[in-house]
């Protein structure tokens, strides 16, 4: 997809977008990898932007139920058009739980984000973060990312603490040098009680 779209985007919507450029090759590897998705599983993914990440695990995971939210509906349009195997859904990660329901979706295994949890508040992003778990299969993994020189701002300490309240285990990966800026990988897994299949 055209970086042109992207940066596009970008001026429209400045306080959407995480990011002035997109996601690289090598960052899209490193969260497939820590996704470690396996046959059978439902995975969603948050933010797709131009797709670097859909792409790679379209690639990797081909038989995979896949469904993508993407808010901006000129990322979006390209997205469906390059992906036709995938759900692309051209809203809110916060529509999540009604996006489910029309889907006819009652589990997910893994969760692929690219959403820009540090430029929201604690409010926005456990928004998100309730309106997810409870779909989320008892092994489900949730990978997203921050780029490094973020690590110390207040909004990315908060991230990782509802993530530490909603998972049992939460860690980062080494750092992800070509990407630009450089990024880690955030992994979240095994969510606590109350999530999809849970008794």
């Amino acid at each position: 997809m055209s970086t042109l779209l992207f940066l596009r985007d970008v001026a429209r919507n400045p306080a959407r977008m995480g990011s002035v450029v997109p996601s690289s090759a090598r960052l899209a590897q490193a969260m497939a990898d820590c996704a470690d998705i396996q046959p059978g599983h439902v995975v969603v993914e948050l933010g797709a932007g131009t797709g670097a990440f859909t792409r790679e695990l379209v690639e990797r995971h081909p038989r995979n139920r896949l469904v993508v939210f993407e808010v901006s509906a000129t990322l979006a349009g390209p997205l469906e058009r390059s992906f036709p195997t995938v759900t692309v859904v051209a809203r809110p990660a916060e529509a999540l739980p009604e996006v489910m329901a029309e889907l006819g979706l009652g589990r997910i295994d893994r969760v692929v984000s690219g959403l820009p949890w540090a430029l929201w508040g604690a409010a926005q992003q456990a928004r998100i973060l309730d309106g997810l778990v409870p779909y989320l299969a008892p092994s489900a993994r949730l990978v997203t990312f921050h780029y490094l020189h973020s690590r110390a701002l207040g909004r990315v300490r908060t991230t990782r603490g509802l993530l530490v309240e909603r998972f049992h285990d939460v860690s980062f990966s080494a750092p992800v040098w070509r990407n630009l800026p450089p990024a880690l990988v955030h992994v979240a897994a095994r969510p606590r009680a109350g999530t999809a299949g849970a008794a």
